[in-house]
Order: C-alpha cells, then sequence, then structure tokens
C-alpha cells in the first residue's frame, strides 16, 4: 500500500441484526424531523425553452395505480376498435351510411386484418391478459368473418 493512500473502511449502516432485532449501536443518519431539502438542480435548457415549458400546463395524472391501469386498458381497447370498425365495414358487417346495406371489399378488409396481426405481433408479451383476450377475439372474429366473406357462394 502507497503512504499517501488511506485504507478502506466498511461500516455496516443496516438497522437489524441477522436475527431481526434492532441493533443497539444504530443511529440514524438524519432524523426525519431534520431532513433537508436538495436545492433544485440547474435547468439546461435554453431561458426561452424553459419559460416556454412553464406556460404549458402538466399533465394531470390523479388517481390510483388501479384507475391510471384500467384507464389504459381502456385506451388499447379503443385503438383496437378504431383499427377493427374499418374491417367490419369493409367485410359488409356494417351498413353503408348511405345506402343503407353492406359493402364487401375483400383488399380493404384484408389490409386492416394484417394490420391488427401487427400489432399482436408487436405488443406481444407487453399487454395485459384482458388486453391480448381482446385483440385476439376481435382478430379471430374478423378472420372468420373474411374468410364467410371471400367463400363462393353453395351451390
Amino acid at each position: 500500500m502507497a503512504e499517501d493512500e488511506k485504507p478502506i473502511r466498511v461500516v455496516d449502516r443496516r438497522m437489524f441484526t441477522p436475527d431481526g432485532e434492532l441493533r443497539p449501536d444504530f443511529q440514524p443518519e438524519e432524523a426525519p424531523s431534520q431532513a433537508a431539502t436538495p436545492a433544485p438542480a440547474p435547468d439546461p435548457r435554453p431561458a426561452g425553452a424553459a419559460a416556454e415549458a412553464d406556460r404549458r400546463p402538466e399533465p394531470v395524472s390523479e388517481g390510483k395505480p388501479e384507475q391510471q391501469a384500467s384507464e389504459s386498458r381502456g385506451a388499447f381497447a379503443l385503438i383496437v376498435q378504431i383499427l377493427a370498425m374499418p374491417a367490419y365495414a369493409a367485410l359488409g358487417l356494417v351498413p353503408d351510411p348511405a345506402s343503407g346495406r353492406g359493402r364487401i371489399d375483400r383488399a380493404a378488409a384484408q389490409e386492416m386484418i394484417d394490420l391488427l396481426a401487427v400489432l399482436e405481433r408487436k405488443t406481444h408479451g407487453n399487454l395485459s391478459f384482458e388486453e391480448s383476450t381482446f385483440l385476439s377475439r376481435v382478430l379471430t372474429e374478423l378472420r372468420l368473418a373474411f374468410v364467410e366473406a371471400t367463400r363462393p357462394p353453395a351451390q
């Protein structure tokens, strides 16, 4: 060891012994009432950008985590419904608002079904059970409807 180096000192600051008892020599580093608030970090943005950001409203994230999770599930279901509706319409399952009759467009239906299949592949493993089940159910319904719509008429 060099003469100018200090020896390494290890201090056990754990509150409890291996048996789970409070250590008699334990001293908290800071008392909760004496906790100092950290100084705010300087803003790395230019002055104009900081002022611009201060004028924009912050997104409100109130509520419990369960509520936020249900809202995100609802948002994903809405995305799936938005992508599925044109497919249902292209398969003639939703009537055309102008004529009131269903019109079949196989190419458009196939394209929307493929888009939903890509969404299923890309989100695999990142969805909740309900979201994954909902997407799979919609895709199964659309695929079966596509087969029915493209099947030649029975003789």
